[in-house]
């Protein structure tokens, strides 16, 4: 069990970021409307990316970069976090994706990556989500994850359990 590699499929590359990223990634994150449904919703200022950047950077398990293979594009980012071997499960989440790619398959591809993966090893996934992120809520219950948690700091909490998302995937074909 390696959370900390890279993943790659026919169309996403997800590479684990290094310092010298920053810049590139900065260039699309820089974007107001990519946030405006995020609790930081100042996310796109450059000393709040900065933050955001450095702390995946120093995450266990890295920050992944997604890649758009066909245009050779740098689309996003996402990462895998918190870790707990007694629940046997992790997180997923501070993912972030341009929006010509919103409303498309693209976020379903980036999770179907790590999650496949992740359930060769565990048996859940958590997302943690802004409240008032609908966008990321409507598209997180699109992979069969369930409401588990309505936090008090502004968030709620997704559980994906392996049977749930099997289900998920037989039910799409």
């Amino acid at each position: 069990m390696n959370f900390s590699k890279n993943f790659e499929n026919d169309q996403l590359s997800l590479i684990q970021a290094k310092k010298d990223d920053f810049g590139n990634l900065y260039s699309i994150a820089s974007d107001e409307e990519i946030w405006e449904q995020h609790p930081e919703n100042d996310r796109w200022k450059k000393n709040k990316f900065s933050t955001f950047f450095y702390n995946g950077i120093l995450n266990e398990f890295g920050m992944l970069i997604i890649y758009l293979k066909p245009k050779n594009e740098i689309i996003g980012s996402t990462r895998f976090y918190s870790f707990d071997p007694k629940d046997n499960a992790i997180r997923i989440g501070y993912t972030f994706i341009i929006k010509k790619y919103w409303g498309t398959k693209i976020n379903l591809l980036i999770k179907d990556l790590m999650i496949n993966y992740t359930f060769k090893f565990l048996d859940k996934i958590y997302f943690d989500i802004g409240t008032l992120n609908y966008r990321s809520r409507k598209a997180i219950e699109k992979i069969g994850a369930h409401l588990f948690k309505d936090d008090e700091d502004g968030k709620v909490i997704y559980k994906l359990i392996k049977k749930d998302y099997i289900n998920y995937e037989c039910n799409k074909q």
